[in-house]
């Protein structure tokens, strides 16, 4: 199918120098998948247990500057010691006399109305999850503090704690503080500093056991919860021309208040420090996590940290510690505490310096793809919007026969993009001194070589090119569905730890990228097979890519994706039905769409009957569904959907442009008058095309009602589909030939006008 031998060769071999040889040194086992979780791994074992909570420190504070910088080029010495020396020597072993390396892990803390103020990360320890810290953005922030309650049963009061939870009953999260101090119930717990006796409070406040500072009695108890202090600014201060200075001044102290700490925890117990706030206002980082045990003579050496809720080796949540600190003093999480313990993972680099690199490179990797998320999406669907209206205006007009090699390469480009941005993630760019030019370089160059290589297939067939190039993005993600999506782990498109809203598994974007590309591959093997007369194996081969599409994309050991199936039945279903030449009908489409939602349920309910660290997110919202916990978490996405409203233009254009296509392909009468010419041309030469556009339709439109991204699902559903259609109207009317239909138009019926072989 393919001409030229010898270019295809010369891209296939740029291809892999580019993807393999960077690949092999620029993924190393931090922010990759971690499987295989099993609770004989939990990271605190049973026994005494100190948590030492701050505010601030990042993983930057514990590198080495080289020249005044912590972002070093490769073979550079480092220059000053970190601002905190101390934390940074708590990986290696040693560092806590008589303790070997601590495991460690970048946490993901609270973010969005849970992250307004210092105070959520102590919250969220409460509750269990997130709890919203301050009424609006900019609200004034109130610092923790405690009165004494001298001769009650308490020692202490948390002070303002009833304002903390009149907060959450106006809020989405639906948060309950007073969880964890109440699961504690029974076990002796004591408090050390404001943020502590927050986070071991019950319900009502109280504090059983509360000290302002570490003393002699002060670790008696099976679980012993210190605040070390923070290093974040006030918003004044952050604006202020000495912010890093001062800066440096908490972290150096908090660094010191740590080590106080830590010199008189008994050997025995076990040392789990934990950041759990950002700076406000600035972007998010990942804070430090370690765990430092008792010195044993089976010692595994020193690990990454992880948990089931993230999967991610050396990524974990501040959500994951009250579990942490349950499965140590012997309760068993319950309610609203998720049993998601850290657990040790993959081995860690031996020295600290190489891990504290690691896991700082996780913050640096998250947020070059977030701003090229912008870039790419925004970008990406402005250009084909108008490329595709150029190249209409063009043909209309009968101008631009000069121009048409260029808007075939531009629309080849822009239909390999998204596979580009995935199959960047293996050139490591994070680790380049320049990553976001380097992400940037790789993605471009990835996809001007995939559309080579695409635009080498004939033209003699209409879908041939968009088959191909929606087949390369498929198998792509499919691979990596299949391999605990790796690549989504640094692709621009992929989820974030960071930002804390999705740590594994298929998100909306990829769902988007796959969901569209699945459809278009399969209309366009379908076809081929149409034209030659086996329309039984048209139908057979859509049904196997859509199998595919849903196993990869839902099942929660690869894709797991919630909102996937309900979308991908429908619309394959739809597919299928037009490539057998049935007719396509309002209650067959209802039907399957509710099929779709059955199915993902059970697979829901499967994973739920797994034991409860071993859930993905899907068998955690059944579990929310039967203990009747689900309306706050529905209530919040739902609020998160509705936002994507006020998005922007890239959304209203969105409505607009679906709209627009609901009223060609499913009202035949009206379509009939509305259908450009071009449109008209290109599904004669792929009738498939119109069953192909109404299922990505169905896609776009039920993935916008059902998930959290509104929307945007939609608009990145037109990101991808728009140049993979401008290619197969370009191919059609190149040099005023229309490309070979190569068989009969099939009917699908006069159902909504899908495919109406009168036109």
């Amino acid at each position: 199918m393919i001409r030229r031998p010898a270019a295809v060769v010369v891209m296939l071999a740029a291809l892999a120098a580019i993807l393999v040889v960077p690949g092999a040194s620029g993924f190393g086992a931090a922010g990759g998948s971690a499987t295989n979780l099993a609770a004989a791994d939990q990271a605190v074992p049973p026994g005494r247990v100190v948590l030492v909570g701050t505010t601030g420190v990042r993983w930057t504070d514990l590198k080495a500057p080289v020249n005044g910088v912590t972002e070093e080029l490769v073979g550079d010495e480092p220059s000053d010691p970190p601002l905190a020396p101390y934390l940074a020597g708590l990986l290696d072993d040693g560092g806590l006399a008589g303790r070997p390396g601590a495991d460690a892990a970048g946490l993901a803390l609270t973010t969005g109305a849970a992250a307004r103020c210092p105070v959520g990360g102590w919250l969220a320890l409460s509750a269990g999850g997130l709890a919203e810290s301050a009424a609006a953005p900019r609200a004034t922030c109130e610092e923790p503090a405690v009165r004494p309650v001298p001769g009650q049963e308490a020692e202490a009061v948390v002070s303002g704690w009833a304002d903390w939870q009149a907060l959450q009953r106006g809020s989405a999260y639906g948060a309950r503080l007073g969880t964890f101090g109440d699961a504690l119930e029974g076990v002796c717990t004591t408090a050390v500093g404001p943020g502590a006796a927050v986070a071991v409070a019950r319900p009502d406040g109280s504090v059983e056991r509360y000290a302002e500072e570490v003393g002699p009695d002060t670790f008696a108890c099976p679980v012993t919860v210190v605040d070390a202090g923070s290093a974040l600014l006030t918003r004044e201060e952050a604006e202020r021309a000495d912010a890093d200075e001062r800066r440096a001044e908490r972290v150096a102290a908090v660094d010191a208040e740590v080590r106080r700490v830590l010199e008189d925890v008994p050997p025995d117990a076990t040392v789990v420090v934990a950041d759990l706030a950002n700076q406000t206002g600035q972007e998010p980082e990942l804070g430090i996590g370690l765990v430092l045990r008792p010195s044993a003579p089976e010692d595994a050496g020193p690990r990454y940290l992880t948990s089931s809720a993230t999967r991610t080796t050396g990524v974990a949540r501040v959500g994951d510690l009250p579990a942490t600190l349950l499965g140590a003093a012997g309760p068993a999480a319950a309610g609203d505490i998720e049993a998601t313990p850290l657990v040790a993972g993959a081995d860690r680099p031996e020295t600290g310096a190489e891990t504290i690199d690691a896991l700082a490179d996780l913050t640096q990797r998250d947020h070059g793809r977030r701003a090229a998320y912008s870039v790419l999406v925004e970008g990406g669907f402005w250009a084909a919007l108008a490329l595709a209206g150029l190249s209409w205006w063009a043909g209309v007009r009968r101008r631009g026969a000069r121009a048409r090699p260029l808007a075939v390469g531009a629309a080849l480009f822009l239909s390999a993009v998204p596979a580009a941005g995935f199959l960047a993630s293996l050139t490591g760019w994070w680790r380049f001194p320049l990553p976001g030019l380097a992400l940037g370089a790789a993605v471009i160059v990835i996809a001007g070589l995939l559309g080579g290589l695409a635009s080498l297939v004939p033209w003699r067939r209409a879908w041939a090119r968009p088959g191909f190039l929606a087949g390369v993005t498929f198998v792509v993600l499919t691979a990596d569905g299949l391999a605990s999506t790796v690549l989504n782990r640094a692709a621009p498109l992929g989820a974030a730890p960071t930002y804390g809203a999705r740590f594994y598994g298929f998100g909306n974007p990829t769902f988007c990228v796959y969901a569209v590309t699945g459809l278009v591959l399969a209309a366009a093997v379908a076809q081929e097979l149409a034209a030659r007369g086996r329309r039984g194996l048209a139908a057979a081969a859509v049904a196997g890519v859509g199998l595919v599409a849903v196993i990869v994309d839902v099942l929660p050991r690869f894709g797991a994706d919630l909102g996937g199936g309900p979308a991908l039945v429908p619309a394959f279903a739809v597919l299928g039905i037009a490539a057998y030449g049935g007719r396509l009908r309002v209650r067959r489409i209802a039907a399957v769409t509710v099929g779709g939602a059955v199915l993902v349920a059970a697979i829901g309910v499967m994973d739920w009957l797994r034991p409860a660290s071993q859930r993905s997110h899907l068998g955690r919202f059944v579990a929310d569904v039967v203990d009747g916990e689900a309306w706050s978490l529905l209530a919040r996405k739902a609020a998160y959907a509705a936002r994507s409203v006020l998005a922007g233009p890239s959304v209203w254009v969105t409505v607009l442009v679906l709209l627009a296509v609901a009223l060609v392909v499913f009202t035949p009468v009206l379509g009939r008058k509305l259908e450009p010419a071009w449109s008209v041309a290109v599904c004669g030469a792929w009738p498939l095309l119109r069953p192909a556009v109404a299922a990505v339709w169905l896609v776009a439109v039920i993935g916008s009602l059902i998930n959290d991204f509104g929307l945007r699902i939609g608009m990145i559903c037109l990101l991808v589909a728009v140049p993979l259609v401008t290619v197969a109207v370009l191919g059609v009317s190149a040099g005023g030939r229309r490309a070979e239909t190569a068989g009969p138009v099939l009917d699908a019926g006069p159902a909504g006008g899908v495919a109406d072989s009168e036109r």
